[in-house]
C-alpha cells in the first residue's frame, strides 16, 4: 500500500534523445500524426528530412542507387482547415489537403555542413534482455510490430493502435524498459479488438476515466513484471500510483475496479 506522506516522486525512467523524424530546418519540431508513422517506417539512419526545394537550397543532390536511378522520396501529407469564403459568418471551414515528397538526409549528397548537431545525453550502450520478459513479449497475442522505438516519450495511440517508446538504450536500466513497455501494452489491451475496456480512451488528463486507466496500466505492468521476475521498479510504480491518491480517496472502489481490469489486461498479454 502506498503511504500518503513520504513516498518518493515518480521519476522518468529514460533519457531523452533526438532520434525522431523532423524537418532539417526545424530539428526540435518532429513530424506528427500519420507523417510520423510514414517516416519512422522508412527505417532511415538520419532523423532529418528535406523537401526537394531544401535540397536545391542547400546545394545538395539526390544520391544515385545501385541501379543508376535517383533515390526515391517519401510521400507525406499536409492538411489544415481554411475559411470558406462563401460563408459570410466566417465560421465555416473547409479541409485543405496536399501531398509532397521528402528525402532523408542520408539520401542526399553535399549537405553535411547543413545537418544540425544535436546534443544527446550520455546513455548506456548495453542492453541485456530479460529472458522471461522477452518470452512474454514473444508469446503475447498482440504483434510486436505495433511497438515503435526512437521517441522521447512512452505512449499508446488508440487511433493508430501503436505504441511509442524511447530507444532501449535510453532507459536507466533494462528493468525500467520492460516496466514501461508493459505499462503501454496494458493500455493497448483496452482497444476494442482486444479486452475492449469501455471509456478507456478519450478522457482528459486528470479525469476519473483517465485516472482509472492509468491505474489499470500500472497495476497490470506490476503483475507482468512480477511474472518476469523484475522487482527493481516496484518503488517507482508505487510512486506513480501514489500520484493518484486523491482519486483513490474520493472513490475507494476505484482501486478495486482498476485491479480487476488490470488482471484482465495482464491475462490478455500472457494469453492466459
Amino acid at each position: 500500500m502506498v503511504e500518503e506522506k513520504g513516498h518518493l516522486p515518480w521519476q522518468r525512467p529514460w533519457k531523452r534523445n533526438e532520434s525522431f523524424p523532423c524537418n532539417i530546418d526545424r530539428p526540435k519540431d518532429s513530424y506528427k500524426g500519420i507523417n510520423f508513422w510514414i517516416l519512422i517506417s522508412q527505417d532511415r539512419k538520419s532523423p532529418y528530412w528535406l523537401t526537394n526545394n531544401q535540397v536545391k537550397k542547400f546545394g545538395g543532390k539526390v544520391k544515385i542507387d545501385e541501379k543508376g536511378n535517383k533515390e526515391q522520396g517519401t510521400m507525406i501529407v499536409f492538411w489544415k482547415f481554411l475559411n470558406d469564403k462563401s460563408d459570410d459568418s466566417g465560421k465555416k471551414k473547409i479541409p485543405f489537403l496536399r501531398y509532397y515528397f521528402v528525402y532523408n538526409a542520408d539520401q542526399i549528397e553535399g549537405i553535411d555542413h547543413k545537418i544540425p548537431q544535436t546534443e544527446t545525453e550520455n546513455i548506456p550502450l548495453d542492453f541485456n534482455p530479460v529472458d522471461a520478459a522477452e518470452m512474454i513479449l514473444e508469446e503475447m497475442p498482440m504483434p510486436r510490430t505495433m511497438i515503435a522505438h526512437g521517441f522521447n516519450r512512452a505512449a499508446y495511440s488508440p487511433f493508430f493502435d501503436k505504441i511509442e517508446m524511447p530507444d532501449k538504450t535510453a532507459f536507466v536500466g533494462v528493468e525500467e524498459y520492460y516496466s514501461t513497455l508493459f505499462h503501454e501494452l496494458s493500455h493497448a489491451t483496452g482497444h476494442e479488438s482486444r479486452v475492449n475496456r469501455k471509456d478507456a480512451f478519450g478522457a482528459g488528463f486528470g479525469r476519473e476515466n483517465y485516472s482509472k486507466e492509468e491505474l489499470v496500466a500500472e497495476i497490470s505492468a506490476s503483475f507482468l513484471c512480477n511474472m518476469a521476475g523484475i522487482e527493481k521498479t516496484i518503488d517507482n510504480s508505487a510512486a506513480y500510483l501514489g500520484s493518484w491518491l486523491k482519486r483513490l480517496k474520493a472513490d475507494p472502489k476505484l482501486l478495486v475496479m482498476a485491479a480487476s481490469a488490470a488482471q484482465k489486461a495482464s491475462d490478455y498479454i500472457l494469453d492466459a
